[in-house]
């Protein structure tokens, strides 16, 4: 069991990171969040609803995959939203901890007309549909007060057919206040979480905790169908290399959550650099080398006590090397455990045996004869002859999760059924 934490805790480092990736959406998020908490909170939600319904808000477009997605969402009127809503509900669902944020964005494109055909779609759904399309309306090159008028006449004059007629009379009685349009612009997602609670919080279970990294590789890794499945195999390989090892089962638990992390701060990253058709420049590359640092500042801000600490230190570290040629820390010798050496191999193995713009995905033999050649004398050879005595079962791991992460990935929008998470192996 871990410390108890709440879920607002738990998700502040994933709407902090999301929040200010993507420069066409920044902030976008927050400030639908801020739109959100003064809507539910005129009409008076008891406290759990609205901090579900802030914590959706603050995540709402995760589902939205691609930079070519989230420009078209910064239109006025969405042409196709359900891909991106089904999306982002599939990334969450499985998460028992964030099953109502699931069913909140599912639907939070909602039209009110259409409010029959999708009779599970809650209250909140239709608070972020209208909360969105405010901030989609206003521009953020002009002085806020002064599109108060035209952003409201704009918004209601769509009341009963786009936006539900309650959430419609709440925004005009708070958007009378100045003060609702400058907090909108001004109100920090720090201040904006402080201002909600629960009237509970958890003690997470390791499967919780499980779940929570599988939600936060999906938002990392759906980002290029390239990496869709990257995750999901360093954690598994990182796992069942450290039981192959001798490791004990907590220390496995613990290798295959820094699996899962070990990515997330590429949400910092612009997915150009992953989908390039060629080598990196030394530019590029140090734009990308950024990753780790970012993992580790997201990382550390989770309050799961001292449980935690080895798996922030494998995920950050991923990168270095035992010459000290590594990044971005340049550690080097006893500074890198065993923990460390094992995420470290299970990516290379990982990304070698995946397809690339530039490659095609390499079989297990070529991908061992590459670290061998290129990487073993700055490792642990140890770990390579793991490997190499359990490449049949390693293989196996490979392609289990590359099918079922496809699974979650399909953009099938009559996919409704709550997927499980990746196979335990």
């Amino acid at each position: 069991m871990i410390d108890k934490i709440t879920l607002k805790e738990l998700a502040f480092p994933l709407i902090k990171s999301i929040d200010s990736f993507n420069f066409l959406l920044k902030s976008h998020h927050r400030r639908v969040a801020v739109i959100s908490y003064y809507l539910g909170r005129y009409l008076r939600l008891e406290e759990n609803r609205l901090a579900d319904l802030v914590i959706a808000a603050a995540l709402h477009d995760i589902g939205a995959l691609s930079v070519q997605e989230r420009d078209m969402l910064v239109q006025k009127d969405v042409l196709d939203p359900r891909p991106h809503c089904i999306m982002g509900y599939k990334m969450l669902v499985s998460c028992q901890l964030f099953s109502n944020i699931a069913r909140i964005i599912k639907h939070h494109h909602i039209y009110y007309e259409d409010s029959e055909r999708y009779p599970d779609a809650p209250l909140e759904s239709h608070i972020i549909h209208l909360a969105d399309r405010i901030d989609i309306y206003i521009d953020p090159n002009r002085f806020i007060l002064n599109q108060k008028k035209e952003t409201m006449e704009a918004i209601l004059e769509k009341c009963g057919t786009a936006f539900h007629p309650e959430i419609c009379q709440a925004f005009s009685e708070v958007a009378k206040a100045d003060i609702f349009w400058i907090e909108l612009s001004n109100m920090t997602m720090d201040q904006l979480l402080k201002k909600i609670r629960y009237d509970y919080d958890y003690t997470l279970s390791i499967e919780q905790i499980l779940q929570f990294g599988t939600v936060v590789s999906r938002i990392i890794d759906f980002r290029s169908s390239f990496t869709a499945s990257h995750s999901c195999t360093v954690a598994h390989l990182s796992a069942f290399i450290g039981w192959k090892s001798g490791l004990d089962e907590e220390t496995c638990t613990k290798l295959k959550l820094a699996g899962l992390f070990h990515d997330i701060g590429k949400i910092g990253i612009d997915t150009a650099y992953i989908e390039k058709k060629g080598p990196l420049t030394e530019e590029e590359f140090n734009q990308v080398k950024l990753h780790t640092y970012y993992t580790y500042q997201i990382l550390n801000e989770l309050s799961l006590a001292a449980w935690f600490e080895e798996i922030v230190q494998w995920s950050s570290n991923h990168h270095e090397k035992t010459d000290g040629s590594g990044y971005p820390y340049r550690k080097s010798g006893a500074e890198l455990d065993f923990g460390t050496q094992i995420v470290s191999y299970a990516d290379m193995l990982s990304a070698l045996m995946e397809s690339r713009p530039y490659r095609e995905a390499s079989p297990l033999d070529t991908a061992i004869e590459m670290i061998r050649d290129e990487m073993s004398p700055i490792l642990y050879p140890e770990i390579l002859e793991v490997i190499e005595k359990h490449k049949d079962e390693i293989v196996q791991i490979v392609n289990r999760c590359a099918n079922e992460m496809a699974k979650v990935y399909s953009k099938n929008i009559d996919v409704e059924e709550e997927l499980p998470s990746p196979p335990v192996i």
